[in-house]
């Protein structure tokens, strides 16, 4: 049993760190706050725990007491807990305080630092916190103490004389009372100050204001939380040092419907090009009891998915076997995601289809005999009986693998997939199951998912929409998320 206090970054999934990812993927409870992006909570294996505890400035789901009490319990089931939380732990975090109470019941606990959104949130809005000639110092100030009050820890005079750069957290109500009490402490009125909420993540945005203008201008734009105030000269460096997003899909909001244990990578690409992106996963993997193959007597393998391969390969180790057990064997794949996954079992794909689906195998094996040969071919059940017709239609004695279901997550409902499509304008599907599960969530009301734009990853998933009276206004021509980013980007242009 063990607690990990985790860092999980500003907001965008890709700042966590590597130790985070580590931890989580072994954890067996994850509990989390508000405004975790959903991409981290899916690095957890899909069997744990998730327990939203709901803290967020004001508006708290559980106590913290009854928060420090959840971790103990949890631990003394014998669990590896995750508790996630925004930004780093011990800034302004509270994980100082379950340090100490998982300390005086025993529990073994560690830190995970994380990157803190007093330093994301500025160099992200082109803010360096400090910068010679104009800051030397950083200094953080939790906004939650009432700056027209007097009890508290802030001595007011002192920041008002600070010369480096002040970075306020959680103040988003506080905006124009922060500002006045500087200026009332002796501040100048026109010193530099800054606003960036949602830092990090494509809904970002910010503006540069002075003390004196700051909180009509947090009026006038609607800032609200999260937020952080940044004050100080370097905060007119902005206008010189902030790039912009100057990103292929800047504004557009996506739902991201691949597996969970795909999704992060999936979501993560799409909000480096600027989207901002949405998970649901309407697929979840269900493995299949299955046998290996006699693969000495086989004389070809035929990968079509990254999951038969990872599935195929913990089932060979499972039976202290390797890479070598193929030797002879002829190995061949689907699209580049699965060939990579392959050399990452210590094969080197003997072919990949130029076209990422069951049609570019069988192009891929135009003109040669198989008369005699015996095919393994490890897959989802359900998946079209193309490649099997093809290849029995060449001579060859197809050994058929299932290896798992494509099915409906449990987690997912009506009205949470409803709540997800609300949030965006455009719906990316990755295979027929996912539409197909995406209708039986909807029911009588297809008409909802109509009103997206809809993508689909290749022909066959766009079939599969207009057999239930849905047409894709997008296809990409590459069966990759890469193809798929470059087809919106081109109708975006």
């Amino acid at each position: 049993m063990k607690v990990y206090l985790i860092g999980a970054g500003p907001g965008d999934p890709e700042l966590i760190t590597l130790k985070a990812r580590r931890i989580l993927a072994g954890c067996d409870a994850v509990v989390y706050d508000d405004l975790m992006a959903p991409e981290i909570l899916q690095l957890a294996p899909a069997a744990a725990r998730k327990i939203y505890v709901g803290k967020r400035g004001g508006r708290q789901y559980m106590k913290q007491p009854e928060i420090n009490e959840l971790l103990v319990n949890l631990a003394r089931e014998g669990l590896t807990v995750a508790r996630l939380k925004g930004g780093d732990p011990c800034i302004f975090g509270r994980g100082g305080e379950e340090a100490l109470h998982l300390a005086e019941h025993g529990i073994p606990f560690e830190f995970v630092p994380g990157i803190t959104s007093a330093i994301a949130g500025p160099v992200s809005a082109g803010i360096p916190p400090t910068h010679r000639g104009l800051a030397a110092s950083v200094t953080f100030v939790t906004a939650h103490e009432d700056p027209e009050k007097e009890s508290g820890f802030l001595d007011w005079s002192v920041l008002a004389r600070e010369p480096g750069t002040i970075v306020f957290l959680m103040g988003a109500g506080r905006i124009a009372s922060i500002a006045a009490r500087l200026v009332e402490e002796g501040m100048a009125p026109q010193t530099p100050c800054a606003l960036v909420q949602d830092a990090t993540t494509p809904r970002q945005r910010h503006i540069v204001s002075t003390l004196a203008a700051v909180g009509d201008d947090a009026g006038r734009h609607g800032f609200t939380s999260p937020c952080i105030i940044v004050v100080g000269r370097v905060a007119s460096l902005s206008e010189r040092l902030y790039a912009g997003p100057g990103r292929e899909l800047a504004g557009m909001s996506v739902l991201i419907t691949r597996p969970g244990h795909m999704a992060y990578a999936t979501a993560a690409l799409f909000a480096s090009k600027g989207a901002r992106a949405v998970v649901y996963p309407l697929i979840e993997i269900a493995e299949l009891p299955f046998d290996l193959p006699d693969l000495k007597t086989g004389d070809l393998l035929i990968f079509t998915s990254q999951n038969a391969v990872t599935l195929f390969f913990g089932k060979l180790t499972a039976a202290r076997k390797d890479a070598r057990s193929l030797a002879g064997v002829e190995v061949l794949c689907i699209g580049p995601k699965t060939r990579e996954s392959l050399r990452e079992h210590g094969i080197m794909a003997d072919g990949m289809a130029e076209e990422y689906r069951a049609e570019g195998i069988v192009e891929l094996l135009k003109g040669r005999d198989l008369t005699g040969k015996r095919v393994c071919l490890p897959r989802a059940r359900g998946a079209r009986p193309v490649l099997v017709e093809a290849l029995r239609k060449k001579g060859a004695q197809v050994d058929e693998i299932l290896l798992y279901d494509t099915v409906l997550p449990k987690e997912a409902g009506p009205d949470s997939f409803a709540k997800a499509l609300d949030e965006v304008d455009t719906a990316v599907f990755t295979s027929p199951s996912g539409v197909r599960h995406a209708l039986t969530l909807l029911g009588d009301d297809p008409g909802r998912l109509g009103a997206k734009r809809l993508v689909a990853i290749g022909p066959v998933t766009a079939q599969a929409l207009e057999r239930h009276g849905l047409r894709a206004a997008l296809t990409a021509t590459e069966y990759t998320d890469e193809g798929i980013i470059r087809a919106l980007a081109g109708e975006a242009s």
